[in-house]
């Protein structure tokens, strides 16, 4: 795969959003990688005249969301093109950077580059061993936990991100679940995440963790979250963060 970051914003630079995509690009290869055990991908900011591979995803950064509490998105549609949207417009009027801090575009796509990495088609789920299945959405359930990296001798800030184990119900007590080690057990949500959940028979919900912001609740229900596409009356594979 290979994740193109084009800039459509007024609000964030082409510059800074050059560097979000190269410390997206150095967490994939560095950190998503090596502990997921996955070819590394490309990711690289790239403009609307450019040639891109054939099957790149892409991600586009936007002014205003399409959703109130909307943060981010990404889908695959009808023909196999996986792509997604980022919002600055609501980062920054609730107090965040571009590229700095726990709310900052640069987290925010870095969630969805690195969601759209494990999950491209958006249609993973695990089974928790109690008739329960998760999404397979890496960053939601530590969505309130971020740490920079270093790109051109500047801190970017990135998003945690939950290991293979935080799906998998028979993982070894005390065994890392987040990159962060900020959770204790698989299937855990941080104070400040969600995630999807589904009970056998049942339809798709959000479950949010205690302190999950008010203002970003809405955005959950978003047409094309994940909650709401995996409802069965819909179209199945799409996905908000």
């Amino acid at each position: 795969m290979f994740i193109a970051v084009i800039n459509h914003s007024t609000l964030v630079t082409d510059d800074q959003v050059q560097l979000a995509a190269q410390a997206c690009a150095a967490q994939v290869q560095h950190h998503v990688s090596p502990h997921w055990g996955v070819r590394p991908i490309t990711v690289v900011a790239a403009t609307t005249k450019q040639p891109l591979p054939p099957g790149a995803a892409i991600i586009g950064i936007f002014d205003d969301a399409d959703q109130e509490g909307a943060l981010g998105w990404h889908t695959e549609d009808s023909h196999g093109t996986v792509y997604g949207k980022v919002f600055a417009r609501p980062v920054l009027d609730n107090g965040g950077q571009p590229l700095h801090g726990a709310l900052s575009v640069s987290a925010v796509l870095s969630h969805e580059v690195l969601e759209t990495y494990l999950d491209p088609a958006v249609q993973l789920w695990a089974q928790d061993g109690h008739g329960t299945l998760w999404a397979y959405e890496i960053c939601d359930p530590v969505e309130d936990s971020t740490y920079e990296v270093k790109v051109a001798g500047q801190p970017v800030t990135v998003s945690n991100f939950v290991l293979p184990t935080w799906f998998d119900a028979q993982a070894p007590a005390h065994t890392p679940v987040d990159y962060l080690e900020h959770l204790q057990r698989p299937f855990e949500i941080a104070a400040g995440g969600y995630a999807v959940r589904m009970h056998a028979g049942g339809t798709p919900q959000s479950v949010f963790g205690q302190t999950f912001a008010d203002w970003k609740r809405p955005g959950k229900q978003h047409r094309l979250a994940r909650t709401a596409r995996r409802t069965p009356a819909r179209h199945p594979t799409e996905a908000a963060q």
